[in-house]
Order: structure tokens, then C-alpha cells, then sequence
């Protein structure tokens, strides 16, 4: 009697309960591009002006938001970025990086440096920020643990996170009170963060069935 061993499937994969509500929760930076942050001012309503809060490269990097969380979907349903999705977002997070970072333009061109201690913290903390998304980002391309591409995204999140704790700076120091579109940005923020640490910790590869 001949036993017919029956043909080998590949594994399926499914993703942690984690993964999936970071990538719900962090849809919610999606709405907040026309949602107003403060003094009924939303980023969209100033892409195409003079900028947000009366600068623009603060309006720019919301739209991050937009790719991160078609990515985040992209990733959960199939596990892995294609190569050219993997280096859009790069270079998306390496655009909104440099837009952020055109803030230390003016002050090393023209002398004009903070005076005060607000102004200073407003004014290093995103630096500080953008300086540690860049060598996290090196860390997660060199390490592997960042699988199926998922480093771009985590790049695409760091990039935001300098831009939002600069904007809520700027709000908050001109005495205006945060609105739905500011909270919306920091729920998304605190999921991008919670996504970070559970990439580099190696916490968020699909796993077999």
C-alpha cells in the first residue's frame, strides 16, 4: 500500500494583536491633516499658504500621516513592502526630516537665537528628536529588525515625531489651546512610538500558524 504524503503549504502568517491596534490607532493621524490644531487653523487649510502657525515647513511633514498608514495596512495584509514602497518611504522621511530641520536655518544664518528657556527647549527637543530618529533608523536598516521592509515605515514615524512635539511647542508657547486636530497628532504619535519600540525590539514579524 502506497501512502501519498499530502502536498507541503506554505505557512500562513498572522500578526500580533499589537501590531493590528497600533495600525488602527494610528489611522487617526489621517483626519487630523483637516482637522484644526489650534486657533481653528488645520494643516491643510496651510500647506498652500504662508504655513502653519505662520510657518510652513510645520504643515509639510502632517502629511507623513497619508503613506504611513497605507503602508501600515500594506504590511499587515501581506507582510512586506515591495522594493519601491520600501524606498519611497525613505525618501518621504528623509524629505519631512529636512523640512523640520529647515527650522535651524534661519537662526544660524542670521544670529537670531531663542532668548528664553521655552524658546530653547522648543527649539532643541526637535532637534534632539530628529537627530535620534536618524541613528534609530540606521540602527533598525543595519540590525534586521525591521523585516519586509517595515524599517521605511518606522523611518516615515520617526520622521514625524520631531515635526508634532515642534508644533505643539509653538501652540502651546503662543498661549493657544490644543484642539481636536492636535490630540488626534498625538494619539497618532504615541501609536507610532509604541510601533518604534515594538520594532526594535523585535516584536512585530509576522508569525507562522
Amino acid at each position: 500500500m502506497t501512502v501519498t504524503a499530502a502536498p507541503l503549504t506554505a505557512p500562513r502568517r498572522r500578526h500580533s494583536a499589537l501590531t493590528i491596534g497600533i495600525a488602527v490607532v494610528a489611522f487617526a493621524g489621517v483626519p487630523a491633516i483637516w482637522l484644526p490644531f489650534a486657533r481653528d487653523i488645520t494643516p491643510a487649510s496651510e500647506l498652500l499658504n504662508d504655513g502653519f502657525m505662520s510657518f510652513w515647513f510645520l504643515a509639510w511633514p502632517h502629511l507623513l500621516a497619508l503613506p504611513i498608514a497605507a503602508a501600515l495596512a500594506r504590511w499587515l495584509l501581506s507582510g512586506r513592502l515591495s522594493n519601491a514602497e520600501r524606498w519611497s518611504g525613505r525618501v518621504l522621511a528623509a524629505g519631512a526630516a529636512c523640512v523640520t530641520g529647515s527650522l535651524w536655518v534661519e537662526p544660524f544664518s542670521d544670529g537670531n537665537w531663542p532668548s528664553s528657556a521655552a524658546e530653547w527647549t522648543a527649539f532643541l527637543v526637535p532637534l534632539a528628536m530628529l537627530a535620534g530618529g536618524a541613528a534609530l533608523s540606521l540602527w533598525a536598516l543595519g540590525s534586521g529588525r525591521a523585516p519586509g521592509g517595515v524599517d521605511a515605515i518606522v523611518m516615515m514615524e520617526l520622521a514625524y515625531l520631531p515635526n508634532v512635539a515642534l508644533c505643539v511647542q509653538v501652540a502651546t508657547g503662543w498661549g493657544e489651546h490644543l484642539q481636536i486636530g492636535a490630540y488626534a497628532v498625538l494619539l497618532t504619535s504615541a501609536a507610532y512610538g509604541v510601533h518604534v519600540l515594538a520594532v526594535l525590539s523585535g516584536r512585530v514579524a509576522p508569525r507562522s500558524l
